[in-house]
């Protein structure tokens, strides 16, 4: 009709005009409204996936976050594990190898004994012959040792690499927890730095009381050309079902309870190796460096406890910045067989406990040493006996641990019928010094 014909060029009434205002405000109205909403559903739409944004960044950052503090609170030891090296016990980590690796290593083991890839190598007494000990092939340890990490493709060369990642991860850890840094390098130009072997013990066999480790200077030059030394021993059992009557225990001599080393970690101080314990309880170190005079002293560390409440000893036996020097002069160490005893002064000599004598430890002889095809006593004031021993089975998935400067031990005699065999080695540190010849 012509009254809605709004296009329509004849005259409008005044109901007509009022009805074209209404529309058309009607229409603008209606065009704001649907702006505003276009509006407001874009805003929506993008705070909502600026919303979502924010929130799946948080949730990837918490998951980081979370996902670091996992990893950094990983661990491959049992709490106390670290502090029982340093204080010169013995961490044991029952099932600490998965059972499928365990089996997978004792059958390369085995097939690698079998193919002839084993050699004798346990000698108590470096100084002599094994004919002169009475050792036979089967009464000694037999060792692999293929290469470094096992690098040797003989054998299941697979699990060995498997084996030996869990080992490096290991030695990491402990060079950081133990403080001790130079644990964590390799050698250098892929030369092998750490040890890793297979021991086997036929029936009969057995390995004397020893230490894995000692002083470079009591060792004469030869000490002083190596790179590296032995600072952490680890074993890894891998028998089936292993029984105690079939013996094979390895037993460990560390100190008593009470009497471990609890302010001061022992094995060594600023490349520094104890040699000793004093009152029991006090890591007694060998300093052939940092002395004026050029030659040896012994010394050990000041407790934060008795700084200021310990009597000090007068003249060389003094306190001396932390550390109380042990010994009445500066001296020359002698060869082998020593007696650090007499180097002592007076009022610490009936104190002192001498960790590797060539009564306790018959590597610490030399050929002149023996009397009969025994080894001499000597008058060092050392604990002989095992009555504060420490037996482990070497029952499969087993991990040992124990610092090698400290821990006198030795393997009993495989009495079963049937190979004891287990992975083992050591984990090195740099030595303080390198004579090159």
């Amino acid at each position: 009709p012509p009254s809605l014909n709004l296009s329509s060029s004849h005259e409008r009434s005044p109901r007509t005009a009022r009805g074209k205002t209404m529309l058309s405000i009607f229409f603008r109205t209606t065009s704001v409204i649907v702006l505003l909403l276009s509006v407001s559903s874009f805003l929506v739409v993008n705070v909502t996936a600026l919303s979502a944004n924010a929130s799946a960044t948080t949730t990837t950052s918490s998951c980081a976050d979370n996902s670091h503090a996992a990893k950094s609170s990983l661990s491959l030891l049992s709490a106390g594990s670290i502090e029982k090296i340093a204080q010169g016990g013995v961490a044991i980590e029952h099932n600490w190898l998965p059972p499928d690796l365990v089996s997978a290593l004792r059958d390369d083991a085995r097939y690698l004994f079998e193919s002839g890839q084993f050699q004798p190598d346990g000698l108590t007494n470096t100084a002599r012959s094994r004919s002169e000990q009475g050792f036979t092939s089967n009464a000694d340890r037999q060792t692999f040792r293929g290469g470094a990490d096992f690098s040797s493709d003989v054998g299941d060369a697979a699990a060995r690499a498997r084996f030996a990642q869990r080992m490096n991860e290991l030695r990491v850890e402990l060079a950081d927890k133990l403080g001790r840094p130079t644990l964590a390098t390799d050698g250098p130009s892929g030369r092998p730095k750490h040890e890793m072997t297979y021991n086997c013990y036929q029936p009969g066999a057995k390995l004397g009381r020893h230490l894995d480790e000692h002083h470079e200077e009591t060792k004469g030059v030869k000490g002083w050309t190596m790179p590296t030394r032995r600072s952490v021993t680890w074993l890894v059992y891998l028998n089936d079902e292993w029984r105690e009557e079939e013996g094979g225990a390895l037993r460990c001599l560390p100190r008593e309870e009470d009497q471990l080393s609890r302010e001061v970690q022992v094995g060594s101080h600023q490349g520094n190796l104890q040699v000793g314990w004093l009152d029991k309880r006090h890591p007694v170190f060998l300093d052939c460096f940092s002395r004026p005079s050029g030659g040896a002293a012994l010394y050990r560390l000041v407790n934060e406890g008795e700084k200021s409440s310990r009597s000090q000893p007068t003249g060389e036996a003094s306190n001396q910045g932390g550390i109380i020097i042990l010994s009445s002069h500066d001296f020359d160490v002698p060869g082998q067989p020593i007696d650090f005893t007499k180097f002592l002064a007076e009022e610490h000599r009936q104190s002192f406990e001498q960790i590797s004598t060539s009564r306790l430890d018959p590597r610490f002889a030399n050929k002149d040493n023996t009397n009969g095809g025994k080894v001499k006593k000597t008058t060092i004031a050392a604990v002989g006996d095992e009555t504060h021993a420490l037996d482990i089975a070497p029952t499969g998935g087993t991990l040992v641990l124990f610092d090698s400067v400290t821990l006198p031990h030795r393997v009993k005699e495989v009495t079963g019928k049937r190979q004891r065999i287990a992975a083992t080695g050591w984990f090195h540190e740099d030595s303080q010094f390198v004579l090159e010849l």
